[in-house]
Protein backbone atom coordinates (compact mmCIF):
# COMPACT_ATOMS: atom_id res chain seq x y z
CA UNK A 1 0.00 0.00 0.00
CA UNK A 2 1.20 3.40 -0.68
CA UNK A 3 1.83 5.73 1.67
CA UNK A 4 3.02 9.43 1.38
CA UNK A 5 4.79 11.64 3.23
CA UNK A 6 4.57 15.12 4.24
CA UNK A 7 8.02 15.65 2.38
CA UNK A 8 6.00 14.16 -0.81
CA UNK A 9 2.92 17.01 -0.42
CA UNK A 10 5.65 19.79 -0.03
CA UNK A 11 8.00 18.34 -3.17
CA UNK A 12 4.50 18.23 -5.56
CA UNK A 13 3.64 21.67 -4.11
CA UNK A 14 6.59 23.20 -4.65
CA UNK A 15 7.22 21.99 -7.86
CA UNK A 16 3.40 23.50 -9.08
CA UNK A 17 3.70 26.61 -7.88
CA UNK A 18 7.22 27.73 -9.90
CA UNK A 19 7.16 25.10 -12.65
CA UNK A 20 10.24 24.67 -12.21
CA UNK A 21 13.21 22.26 -10.51
CA UNK A 22 15.67 24.47 -10.03
CA UNK A 23 13.50 27.08 -8.19
CA UNK A 24 11.42 24.21 -6.57
CA UNK A 25 14.96 22.91 -4.99
CA UNK A 26 15.49 26.29 -3.43
CA UNK A 27 12.26 26.63 -2.17
CA UNK A 28 12.68 23.38 -0.53
CA UNK A 29 16.44 24.00 0.74
CA UNK A 30 17.32 20.90 -1.73
CA UNK A 31 20.10 20.89 -4.49
CA UNK A 32 18.16 20.09 -7.87
CA UNK A 33 19.62 16.92 -8.44
CA UNK A 34 18.02 15.55 -4.96
CA UNK A 35 15.28 17.47 -5.53
CA UNK A 36 14.76 15.73 -9.14
CA UNK A 37 15.39 11.87 -7.63
CA UNK A 38 12.86 12.40 -5.11
CA UNK A 39 10.54 13.22 -7.96
CA UNK A 40 11.55 10.17 -9.70
CA UNK A 41 11.46 7.82 -6.70
CA UNK A 42 7.71 9.39 -6.07
CA UNK A 43 6.87 8.95 -9.57
CA UNK A 44 7.81 5.00 -9.21
CA UNK A 45 6.00 4.06 -6.42
CA UNK A 46 2.85 5.68 -7.83
CA UNK A 47 3.54 4.11 -11.44
CA UNK A 48 2.55 7.04 -13.01
CA UNK A 49 4.15 10.77 -13.98
CA UNK A 50 2.50 13.90 -11.85
CA UNK A 51 4.88 15.97 -14.56
CA UNK A 52 4.71 16.56 -17.89
CA UNK A 53 8.89 17.67 -18.50
CA UNK A 54 8.87 20.41 -21.33
CA UNK A 55 11.91 22.91 -21.92
CA UNK A 56 9.78 25.35 -20.33
CA UNK A 57 8.43 24.12 -17.32
CA UNK A 58 7.20 21.85 -15.78
CA UNK A 59 3.50 21.02 -16.19
CA UNK A 60 1.07 19.15 -14.06
CA UNK A 61 -0.72 15.98 -15.62
CA UNK A 62 -4.09 14.94 -14.45
CA UNK A 63 -3.10 13.01 -11.26
CA UNK A 64 -0.77 15.30 -10.78
CA UNK A 65 -3.23 18.54 -10.25
CA UNK A 66 -5.52 16.30 -8.07
CA UNK A 67 -2.34 15.52 -5.72
CA UNK A 68 -1.61 19.37 -5.80
CA UNK A 69 -4.80 20.43 -4.99
CA UNK A 70 -5.00 17.83 -2.20
CA UNK A 71 -1.52 18.33 -0.95
CA UNK A 72 -2.23 22.33 -0.98
CA UNK A 73 -5.24 21.85 1.46
CA UNK A 74 -3.43 19.43 3.72
CA UNK A 75 -0.21 21.16 4.12
CA UNK A 76 -2.76 24.74 5.30
CA UNK A 77 -4.13 22.10 7.69
CA UNK A 78 -0.94 21.20 9.11
CA UNK A 79 0.27 24.94 9.25
CA UNK A 80 -2.30 25.73 11.32
CA UNK A 81 -1.89 22.96 13.55
CA UNK A 82 1.87 23.37 14.19
CA UNK A 83 0.59 27.06 14.83
CA UNK A 84 -2.02 26.27 17.65
CA UNK A 85 0.07 23.68 18.74
CA UNK A 86 2.66 26.10 19.36
CA UNK A 87 0.44 28.33 20.84
CA UNK A 88 -0.36 26.51 23.39
CA UNK A 89 3.27 25.88 24.33
CA UNK A 90 3.78 29.04 24.84
CA UNK A 91 0.71 29.20 26.86
CA UNK A 92 -0.82 31.88 24.19
CA UNK A 93 -4.20 29.12 23.35
CA UNK A 94 -6.43 26.93 25.87
CA UNK A 95 -8.94 26.92 28.00
CA UNK A 96 -8.87 27.74 31.80
CA UNK A 97 -11.50 25.56 33.98
CA UNK A 98 -11.63 26.65 37.16
CA UNK A 99 -14.24 25.72 40.29
CA UNK A 100 -15.12 27.56 42.86
CA UNK A 101 -16.79 26.00 46.43
CA UNK A 102 -20.25 26.23 46.56
CA UNK A 103 -20.36 28.42 50.02
CA UNK A 104 -17.53 30.72 48.51
CA UNK A 105 -18.88 34.44 48.55
CA UNK A 106 -17.45 35.40 44.84
CA UNK A 107 -18.05 38.18 44.54
CA UNK A 108 -14.42 38.69 42.70
CA UNK A 109 -15.33 37.26 39.62
CA UNK A 110 -16.77 39.90 37.06
CA UNK A 111 -13.71 41.83 37.64
CA UNK A 112 -11.04 38.72 37.61
CA UNK A 113 -13.15 37.41 34.14
CA UNK A 114 -13.21 41.11 33.01
CA UNK A 115 -9.29 41.63 33.59
CA UNK A 116 -8.40 38.32 32.38
CA UNK A 117 -10.02 38.08 29.15
CA UNK A 118 -8.50 41.61 28.19
CA UNK A 119 -5.01 39.96 29.27
CA UNK A 120 -5.08 36.60 27.26
CA UNK A 121 -8.29 37.00 24.35
CA UNK A 122 -7.25 33.34 23.19
CA UNK A 123 -7.75 31.65 26.44
CA UNK A 124 -11.39 30.54 27.17
CA UNK A 125 -11.80 31.01 31.02
CA UNK A 126 -14.67 28.44 31.66
CA UNK A 127 -16.58 28.29 35.33
CA UNK A 128 -17.36 24.66 35.70
CA UNK A 129 -18.97 22.83 38.62
CA UNK A 130 -17.81 19.78 39.70
CA UNK A 131 -19.08 17.01 42.59
CA UNK A 132 -15.29 17.05 44.29
CA UNK A 133 -12.86 19.66 43.58
CA UNK A 134 -9.96 18.05 45.24
CA UNK A 135 -10.74 14.84 42.80
CA UNK A 136 -11.64 16.69 39.58
CA UNK A 137 -8.16 18.91 40.41
CA UNK A 138 -6.03 15.12 40.65
CA UNK A 139 -7.87 13.99 37.42
CA UNK A 140 -6.99 17.28 35.63
CA UNK A 141 -11.04 18.21 35.17
CA UNK A 142 -9.95 21.38 36.41
CA UNK A 143 -6.91 23.57 36.23
CA UNK A 144 -8.08 25.64 39.75
CA UNK A 145 -10.12 25.42 42.50
CA UNK A 146 -11.30 27.65 44.95
CA UNK A 147 -11.55 26.10 48.17
CA UNK A 148 -11.76 26.29 52.13
CA UNK A 149 -9.84 23.74 53.23
CA UNK A 150 -6.13 22.37 52.97
CA UNK A 151 -6.34 18.82 52.74
CA UNK A 152 -3.28 16.84 51.65
CA UNK A 153 -3.11 15.62 48.69
CA UNK A 154 -1.09 13.86 46.00
CA UNK A 155 -0.16 16.30 43.01
CA UNK A 156 -2.22 19.34 44.96
CA UNK A 157 -0.69 22.69 45.48
CA UNK A 158 -2.38 25.63 47.45
CA UNK A 159 -2.37 29.52 47.14
CA UNK A 160 -3.31 31.27 49.85
CA UNK A 161 -6.75 33.82 49.47
CA UNK A 162 -8.74 35.60 51.54
CA UNK A 163 -9.93 34.95 55.07
CA UNK A 164 -13.31 34.27 55.82
CA UNK A 165 -15.39 33.00 59.62
CA UNK A 166 -17.75 30.38 59.86
CA UNK A 167 -20.63 31.60 61.91
CA UNK A 168 -23.97 30.70 63.63
CA UNK A 169 -27.03 31.92 61.82
CA UNK A 170 -30.27 32.39 63.84
CA UNK A 171 -33.53 33.81 63.90
CA UNK A 172 -33.75 37.07 65.20
CA UNK A 173 -35.72 35.50 68.31
CA UNK A 174 -33.34 32.24 68.95
CA UNK A 175 -32.18 32.23 72.77
CA UNK A 176 -28.68 31.45 71.00
CA UNK A 177 -28.50 35.50 70.33
CA UNK A 178 -28.94 36.16 74.11
CA UNK A 179 -25.56 34.80 73.75
CA UNK A 180 -21.57 35.67 73.23
CA UNK A 181 -20.58 33.00 71.36
CA UNK A 182 -22.16 29.64 70.47
CA UNK A 183 -19.85 26.73 71.27
CA UNK A 184 -20.16 23.74 68.66
CA UNK A 185 -22.25 21.81 72.11
CA UNK A 186 -25.12 24.16 71.95
CA UNK A 187 -26.09 22.74 68.52
CA UNK A 188 -27.00 19.39 70.17
CA UNK A 189 -31.02 18.78 69.80
CA UNK A 190 -31.11 21.85 67.69
CA UNK A 191 -32.50 22.08 63.92
CA UNK A 192 -29.66 22.30 61.95
CA UNK A 193 -30.01 23.94 57.81
CA UNK A 194 -26.81 23.18 55.90
CA UNK A 195 -25.58 23.10 52.62
CA UNK A 196 -23.34 20.14 52.21
CA UNK A 197 -24.06 16.38 53.56
CA UNK A 198 -23.50 16.21 56.83
CA UNK A 199 -21.48 13.52 57.62
CA UNK A 200 -19.26 14.57 54.46
CA UNK A 201 -18.82 18.04 56.24
CA UNK A 202 -15.77 19.48 58.28
CA UNK A 203 -18.75 20.46 61.04
CA UNK A 204 -18.85 17.26 61.61
CA UNK A 205 -15.69 15.24 60.96
CA UNK A 206 -14.36 17.82 63.46
CA UNK A 207 -16.54 18.74 65.78
CA UNK A 208 -20.08 16.45 66.05
CA UNK A 209 -18.87 13.42 65.93
CA UNK A 210 -15.42 13.54 68.36
CA UNK A 211 -17.82 15.04 70.94
CA UNK A 212 -20.73 12.83 70.11
CA UNK A 213 -23.27 15.53 69.48
CA UNK A 214 -26.54 14.82 67.96
CA UNK A 215 -29.04 17.29 66.20
CA UNK A 216 -32.14 17.56 66.55
CA UNK A 217 -32.90 17.01 63.04
CA UNK A 218 -30.78 18.03 59.87
CA UNK A 219 -32.10 19.11 56.66
CA UNK A 220 -29.66 19.12 53.96
CA UNK A 221 -30.59 22.36 51.81
CA UNK A 222 -28.12 23.25 48.53
CA UNK A 223 -29.30 26.50 48.25
CA UNK A 224 -28.25 29.66 50.07
CA UNK A 225 -30.99 31.74 49.90
CA UNK A 226 -33.44 29.38 50.50
CA UNK A 227 -31.47 28.49 54.05
CA UNK A 228 -31.35 32.11 54.72
CA UNK A 229 -35.32 32.39 54.32
CA UNK A 230 -35.82 29.79 56.21
CA UNK A 231 -33.20 30.76 59.51
CA UNK A 232 -35.14 33.62 58.84
CA UNK A 233 -38.81 32.16 59.27
CA UNK A 234 -37.04 30.30 62.55
CA UNK A 235 -37.29 26.73 61.02
CA UNK A 236 -33.91 26.29 62.62
CA UNK A 237 -29.96 27.72 62.05
CA UNK A 238 -26.94 27.26 60.21
CA UNK A 239 -23.74 27.77 59.70
CA UNK A 240 -22.25 30.03 56.42
CA UNK A 241 -19.36 31.93 56.07
CA UNK A 242 -20.24 35.24 57.43
CA UNK A 243 -19.20 36.52 53.86
CA UNK A 244 -22.48 34.99 52.48
CA UNK A 245 -24.59 37.01 54.86
CA UNK A 246 -23.40 40.31 54.88
CA UNK A 247 -27.09 41.51 52.84
CA UNK A 248 -29.05 39.45 54.88
CA UNK A 249 -27.67 41.10 58.02
CA UNK A 250 -27.75 44.80 56.55
CA UNK A 251 -31.63 43.88 56.52
CA UNK A 252 -31.54 42.79 59.67
CA UNK A 253 -33.27 39.74 58.97
CA UNK A 254 -31.25 37.22 61.14
CA UNK A 255 -28.64 37.23 63.70
CA UNK A 256 -24.56 36.08 63.62
CA UNK A 257 -22.89 34.80 66.63
CA UNK A 258 -19.21 33.40 66.38
CA UNK A 259 -18.47 29.90 66.91
CA UNK A 260 -16.42 29.10 69.87
CA UNK A 261 -15.07 31.99 71.92
CA UNK A 262 -12.05 32.30 69.51
CA UNK A 263 -14.29 32.25 66.79
CA UNK A 264 -14.29 29.79 63.61
CA UNK A 265 -11.61 31.40 61.37
CA UNK A 266 -10.62 30.01 58.04
CA UNK A 267 -8.98 30.95 54.73
CA UNK A 268 -9.78 30.06 51.18
CA UNK A 269 -7.48 28.88 48.64
CA UNK A 270 -6.93 28.51 45.18
CA UNK A 271 -5.91 24.78 44.58
CA UNK A 272 -4.03 23.87 42.00
CA UNK A 273 -1.49 20.98 40.25
CA UNK A 274 2.21 21.19 39.93
CA UNK A 275 1.82 21.01 36.33
CA UNK A 276 -0.45 23.58 35.96
CA UNK A 277 2.28 26.46 35.23
CA UNK A 278 1.21 27.93 31.85
CA UNK A 279 0.93 31.93 32.46
CA UNK A 280 -2.69 32.36 32.02
CA UNK A 281 -3.02 30.12 34.97
CA UNK A 282 -0.12 32.02 36.87
CA UNK A 283 -2.41 35.04 35.56
CA UNK A 284 -5.52 34.04 36.84
CA UNK A 285 -3.89 33.62 40.22
CA UNK A 286 -2.23 36.51 40.37
CA UNK A 287 -5.53 38.32 39.37
CA UNK A 288 -7.84 36.84 41.97
CA UNK A 289 -4.85 37.67 44.95
CA UNK A 290 -5.47 41.21 43.61
CA UNK A 291 -8.95 41.78 43.24
CA UNK A 292 -8.90 40.27 46.95
CA UNK A 293 -6.00 42.75 48.01
CA UNK A 294 -8.45 45.70 46.37
CA UNK A 295 -11.57 44.03 48.01
CA UNK A 296 -9.36 43.82 51.99
CA UNK A 297 -9.08 47.95 51.17
CA UNK A 298 -12.42 48.52 51.13
CA UNK A 299 -13.86 46.92 53.63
Amino acid sequence: MLRLEIKHLRLVAAIAETANLTRAAQALCLSQPALSKQLAELEERLGFALFYRTKRAMILTEPGALLDTQARLILGQVAELESQLHQYAKGDSGKLRISIDRVHQADWLPAVMKQFRMRYPQIELVLKPVPDLLCSLQQREIDVAVIGEVIEAAGVDYVALNEDEMVAVLPLDHPLCQQVYVSVADLGGLDLLYYFELEQSYLYRRHLYPNQISLGSFHHIQNIDAIIELVTAGEGVSILPRRLLSEALCRQQLAVRPIGEGGFAFRWYAALTPQADKPYVVGFIELLQGAIVEQRKGE
